[in-house]
């Protein structure tokens, strides 16, 4: 029930792009669900903290810390960008060191958390598992690698240009700025993963990506599902 819960939520602040809120000097401020465009520069900024992955898995928060003690101003800007919302404030010097100057009278404690808010965010792995939708990423790549494609040729898609922001201008009309500074990037992610779309199979195609017409496939080597077939009434 609690996962269920989770979940349910988990989907509506993502729909919604619900902000995580927190406080300076009794003034609120929030930060917002990333864009392409500002996930762009965080990542970049992300790169810059060299953060070590076996540490932040053991002890997350401690990572934090050390992270904002000899990253102090990186982790500042990082921050800056996520609480900041238009693309004009984003690329406006005076106000990223607006932001910088509030951010840094926050404690170790609080940037480390905030921190921690922005880089350990699964919000999308959690619903492309939860919906299956990983499932349906693998038979893809396994129907493009059995499809007859007739002497098909095709190129491009090679970068992220080809790939997320062509299809999202094609499929839905957006302009290049909604894509980059508008819609959220994990809106615009789940669009992409979870796409509706059909290929016509043959049989013989079909049996290449071991894809089924329907209902479970149970592995019979497994001698605990060869005892679950053998327990079944069949007649």
């Amino acid at each position: 029930m609690d996962n269920y819960i989770n979940t349910e939520s988990l989907i509506l602040d993502t729909l919604t792009d619900a902000p995580v809120v927190f406080e300076v000097n009794n003034k609120k401020y929030s930060i917002y669900p990333p864009t392409l465009g500002k996930t762009l520069l965080i990542d970049r900024l992300k790169r810059k903290l060299s953060i070590n992955p076996e540490r932040s898995k053991a002890n997350p928060l401690e990572e934090a810390l050390r992270v904002c003690e000899e990253n102090k101003e990186i982790v500042l800007q990082l921050l800056a960008y996520c609480t900041l919302r238009m693309k004009g404030d984003i690329q406006n010097e005076a106000c990223i060191k607006e932001r910088i100057s509030v951010l840094s009278e926050l404690g170790p404690d609080e940037l480390a958390t905030l921190l921690l808010t922005v880089i350990s965010d699964t919000t999308i792995s959690d619903l492309i598992k939860h919906f299956g939708i990983d499932k349906d990423n693998d038979n893809r790549r396994e129907i493009a690698r059995v499809k007859n494609s007739n002497n098909t040729v095709m190129f491009g898609g090679h970068s992220i240009w080809g790939t997320l922001i062509d299809f999202a201008c094609e499929r839905y009309g957006w302009s290049f700025d909604y894509i980059m500074w508008e819609i959220s990037y994990n809106n615009l992610l789940m669009l992409f993963n979870d796409r509706s779309d059909s290929i016509y199979l043959t049989d013989e195609e079909r049996k290449k990506a071991h894809l089924r017409q329907s209902g479970a496939v149970i592995n019979a080597d497994n001698p605990a599902n060869m005892a679950k077939i053998k327990a079944m009434h069949w007649d």
